[in-house]
């Protein structure tokens, strides 16, 4: 299963604590994955949809509980996103006005007529306890997440990043949900695909601090774990490649001081060098790859890296003036 699937689960397990709270959950169920319509008796059909069984074991037992009634569930089809089956949970038509006033959902306007709500309703969200609980709501009825736990091996490499979204239908109740999340210092953003808000959070902490809020405290260690185990092949790829950045610029320097020392062996021999240059030229004939710390180690006198350095630099130096002298005697 994936991420945000196994996240809700999770949340879902968590018992609802008060009656204040299960309407706060159920409403944002509701406005997050129900659909409303008109019956031919025109009652008002409301139904839910989701891939989780788990969801219509709440939604009956608040259902249950508060209006003693019993709600239905139906299998639909796969989802095409995630290939899972999908389930349709009916809630009973003769107690839906009622239950949609009492979640925050409806209310009769004006003219007397009923109306939907594109927000969230305040009393609906009164106090922490409810606030938290229709982000909960709001987790399991609308979230989607393309968090990846995977099971490392030595070649593996997770790279779809760190990202969580909400989908909702109204702009004004994706701003209400926004305000909603910064009450408890998370930060949230809003964006808009195919004509549908999207609130959405990027930041893995932030991702944590909402995991957390909403009870999917599992979730939350392994998404920890993942984030140490990607900073560490992170860091290991970055010491990998300074390895390698390191090594390719010794043997780009060797083969420079190489091709200098046949150079100046080819033309003037390495005995018309001093001793002290002569000497390197024949160390490092004798040790192509090696670093300028080992051919420190091999010099007969006690010397730096920076000095040994400096030495190979001239040998280069007069390599490229036996050169330059050659070229111009071609031309007199």
């Amino acid at each position: 299963m994936s991420f945000a699937y196994d996240a809700k689960l999770e949340v879902l397990r968590e018992e609802i604590a008060s009656d204040c709270c299960a309407i706060s959950f159920l409403s944002a169920l509701i406005k997050c994955s129900g659909q409303l319509g008109i019956g031919a008796n025109k009652e008002i059909n409301v139904e839910l949809y989701t891939e989780l069984t788990e969801v219509y074991d709440i939604v009956n037992k608040i259902i249950s509980q508060y209006y003693g009634a019993e709600c239905r569930m139906e299998e639909t089809e796969e989802s095409t996103k995630t290939k899972n089956v999908r389930y349709k949970i009916i809630l009973p038509s003769f107690i839906t006005t009622q239950l949609l006033k009492d979640l925050g959902i409806m209310d009769v306007n004006e003219e007397g007529y009923m109306e939907v709500s594109n927000g969230i309703a305040d009393f609906v969200i009164a106090d922490d306890c409810c606030k938290r609980s229709y982000i909960r709501g709001a987790f399991v009825g609308c979230s989607t997440s393309n968090i990846k736990i995977k099971e490392y091996s030595n070649i593996e490499k997770n790279t779809s990043g760190y990202h969580l979204e909400f989908l909702f239908a109204f702009e004004k109740l994706a701003q209400d949900f926004i305000d909603l999340l910064s009450h408890f210092d998370i930060k949230a953003k809003m964006t808009v695909r195919k004509k549908n808000p999207i609130v959405y959070i990027k930041e893995y902490q932030v991702i944590c601090d909402t995991l957390a809020l909403v009870g999917a405290n599992k979730s939350v260690m392994n998404l920890q774990n993942e984030a140490a185990i990607r900073e560490l092949r992170n860091s290991i790829n970055r010491q990998t490649n300074c390895m390698n950045a390191n090594l390719s610029k010794t043997v780009g320097a060797a083969v420079k001081q190489l091709n200098a020392i046949k150079v100046i062996q080819d033309n003037v021999g390495l005995e018309t060098l001093s001793d002290d240059l002569m000497e390197l030229c024949l160390i490092r004939l004798a040790n192509p790859d090696e670093s300028l710390e080992v051919l420190r180690k091999l010099y007969s006198k006690e010397i730096s890296k920076s000095g040994i350095n400096h030495r190979l630099n001239k040998i280069i130096e007069i390599a490229e003036k036996i050169q330059k002298d050659k070229l111009q005697m071609r031309y007199f």
